[in-house]
């Protein structure tokens, strides 16, 4: 499995205030559906020390800026059993890398951007009526592309992944219906992280 690594490599070439009264937390709240969206800070964790050492194979080539975090955001989608487990669907963009230098004595431009879409069981920590945390995992099927601009040539690259899913994060109830959802995850083998603050309703 390459991941988004490889694929860069080979492409080189005040919510609290609207809370309501505890009494509105009912059974229901332990079980249905629910959807939600979150964006937050993403990272490429070591893209950039991957990207340098494949330019420096080259000849006249050289990284002079790298940037490998970005905003990403993400949908998803669940059924809670009990108020301990949920099953889980997501959708995750997980923004872009991007650097510059030179290829071979020309300019360069180096990109690459990663999505993913997944399925996660969830484990739920009920500490009060209000907040819970919870921790999860689960199996992602992520896209990823890398593109390289140098001179007046271009080349693209593309690689998919089956990978490993996990994160932590915690809910505070807003009402019985809407919540605020603040969570770290990772795409295991493309290293990849994303933490989001979004909220979610359930239904």
């Amino acid at each position: 499995m390459k991941g988004t690594r490889g694929t860069i490599i080979a492409g080189l070439l005040g919510a609290a205030s609207l809370a309501a009264s505890p009494a509105v937390f009912g059974q229901g709240a332990d079980k249905g559906g629910y959807i939600g969206g979150a964006f937050g800070q993403s990272k490429l964790n070591d893209a950039c020390s991957d990207v340098r050492d494949a330019m420096s194979t080259f000849f006249g080539s050289s990284v002079t800026s790298c940037d490998e975090t970005d905003t990403g955001w993400k949908f998803l989608g669940g059924i809670q059993v009990n108020r301990n487990f949920a099953v889980e669907f997501s959708y995750i963009d997980w923004g872009k890398i991007s650097a510059e230098g030179t290829l071979l004595g020309f300019p360069a431009r180096i990109t690459g951007d990663a999505t993913s879409f997944g399925v996660a069981a969830v484990g739920i920590l009920p500490l009060n009526d209000r907040f819970s945390l919870f921790g999860k995992a689960g199996v992602l099927m992520t896209e990823a592309e890398a593109r390289v601009e140098a001179g007046f040539s271009s080349a693209s690259e593309s690689d998919d992944a089956t990978e490993l899913h996990i994160g932590v994060g915690a809910l505070f109830n807003l009402t019985d219906r809407w919540q605020i959802r603040a969570e770290w995850e990772r795409a295991q083998d493309s290293k990849l992280d994303l933490i989001s603050v979004g909220v979610q309703f359930r239904f």
